[in-house]
C-alpha cells in the first residue's frame, strides 16, 4: 500500500499531531508512506519515522489585506498542483490533511487518479470557508471525521462520512492525588483568537482569591502576533501580573498536564475533537470547556462545561472546582474509564488506518488486504 498525505501547514497543532500519529502507525503496517507538507515542526515530528517528505508551498492563509492575501493563497494552491499530480500518481490513496488543501487536490485533479480520503479537524462555521467546502468537497472520496459534530456540518456537501474520534496513548500515569498548591490553571491549545485564552485571563482575574497561576501552553502562527501580544498585555496588567506562564509548544503535553489543579478548554468556536481535552481526561486531571462542538460528544462526566465567551460561567466553573478540587478529581476519573473504553490510541488509528485501506481497495475493485476495517463501538 502506498499512502501519499498532504498537510496545508507544517506547524504542529493536534491535527498535525494526529497525522503525523497515524503516518507512523501505517508505516508500523509496512505501508510506504510519503507526507507532503511545508516546513515546520511537523517536519520534525516525522523524523525517523520512516515517512519520505516532499516540500509543499504553505496553504494558510498570509496575512496583509485580505483580497492580497487571498490571491497569494490562490497562486500557491496552483504552484502545489505540480508536486501533487507527480506524487499522487504512483499512490493507492491519497489522505488530506485540512480543509485547505481541497482547493489544490481539485486543481490538480487528483481524485480522477487515485482515491482521497480526507481527515477532517473543524467544525467549519465560517462563511468563507463553508464556501469553499462547497466548491471543492468533490476533490474527496470519503470524509474522516474526529466527531459527529464535524460530520453534521458535512451533511449538505456531496461526499461520504465516517466518524473516527481522536485517541491518546493508553495506559498512563494519572494526576498525583494531592492537588497543587497554589492551583494552577492550564490551557492546552495553540495561541490564537478562536481558542479563547482571553476568555480564560479575564475569567481568573474575576476571581476572588489572587493566588490562581494561568499556564498557557501550545505555540502560535504569525499571523496571530497581534493577538499574542494582547494576551501578553493582558497577563501584564495588576490583577493578573506575575500570574500567568506562556509555556510555549510542549513535548509531553500530558507530563506536564499533570501538575495542574484543571485543564480549561474555552475555545470560542466549536472544537472538532479536542485533543487536549481527551488528554486530561486520560490523566485524570479536571477539565471545564465551552459546551460546543466534538468536546461534547467525549467529556460526559469527566468535567463542566459552559457557555463559549461568557466570562462570568467560565470564572464560575473555575472556582467550583478551586472550592473542591479533591471531589472533581474524584469525578474526573469518569475521563480516564472514557479513554479506557473508547479513545485508545492504538484502537482510533487501527480504526483509521482501516478506513483508508477500504477506501483504497475499493477503487482498485479488489478487497483491501493492507488494513482491517474496524468500526467504532
Amino acid at each position: 500500500m502506498r499512502l501519499v498525505a498532504v498537510s496545508h501547514t507544517g506547524q504542529a497543532s493536534g491535527a498535525e499531531r494526529v497525522l503525523a500519529r497515524a503516518l507512523r502507525a501505517a508505516v508500523e503496517q509496512g505501508w510506504d508512506v510519503t507526507c507532503l507538507s511545508p516546513d515546520g515542526p511537523l517536519v520534525a515530528a516525522l523524523e525517523g519515522a520512516g515517512v519520505s517528505r516532499r516540500p509543499l508551498p504553505e496553504l494558510t492563509l498570509p496575512s496583509g489585506p485580505r483580497p492580497v492575501a487571498f490571491l497569494r493563497l490562490v497562486l500557491r494552491w496552483l504552484r502545489a498542483t505540480v508536486p501533487l499530480r507527480r506524487e499522487s500518481a504512483g499512490a493507492d490513496v491519497v489522505l488530506a490533511n485540512g480543509l485547505l488543501v481541497l482547493p489544490a487536490l481539485r486543481l490538480a485533479r487528483v481524485r480522477e487518479r487515485v482515491p482521497v480520503a480526507w481527515l477532517v479537524h473543524d467544525v467549519v462555521v465560517d462563511p468563507v470557508r463553508l464556501r469553499l467546502l462547497r466548491r471543492c468537497a468533490r476533490a474527496v472520496d470519503l470524509a474522516i471525521c474526529v466527531s459527529s459534530a464535524v460530520e453534521e456540518v458535512l451533511s449538505p456537501f456531496s461526499v461520504a462520512t465516517r466518524v473516527v474520534h481522536n485517541g491518546t496513548p493508553w495506559p498512563v500515569e494519572a494526576v498525583p492525588e494531592e492537588p497543587p498548591s497554589p492551583p494552577v490553571v492550564g490551557c492546552n491549545a495553540v495561541l490564537t483568537p478562536w481558542k479563547g485564552q482571553n476568555v480564560l485571563l479575564d475569567a481568573v482575574a474575576a476571581l476572588p482569591r489572587r493566588d490562581v497561576v494561568v499556564e498557557l501552553m501550545g505555540g502560535r502562527f504569525p499571523k496571530d502576533g497581534s493577538y499574542v501580544a494582547s494576551l501578553e498585555e493582558r497577563a501584564a496588567r495588576p490583577d493578573l501580573a506575575g500570574r500567568v506562564r506562556f509555556l510555549g509548544h510542549v513535548a509531553d503535553a500530558p507530563a506536564r498536564m499533570r501538575s495542574w489543579t484543571m485543564m480549561v478548554s474555552p475555545s470560542t468556536d466549536p472544537e472538532a475533537g479536542s485533543l487536549s481535552v481527551i488528554e486530561g481526561m486520560s490523566i485524570g486531571l479536571p477539565v471545564v470547556a465551552t459546551a460546543h462542538g466534538g468536546v461534547v460528544e467525549v467529556l460526559g462526566e469527566a468535567g463542566l462545561m459552559v457557555a463559549p465567551g461568557r466570562v462570568d460561567a467560565l470564572a464560575r466553573a473555575i472556582e467550583e472546582v478551586l472550592e473542591e478540587p479533591k471531589r472533581f478529581r474524584g469525578e474526573a476519573a469518569a475521563g480516564r474509564i472514557a479513554v479506557a473504553r473508547g479513545l485508545r490510541l492504538d484502537r482510533q488509528l487501527g480504526v483509521l488506518l482501516g478506513m483508508v485501506a477500504e477506501l483504497a481497495g475499493s477503487r482498485a475493485g479488489r478487497p483491501a488486504t493492507d488494513g482491517t476495517l474496524v468500526e467504532p463501538g
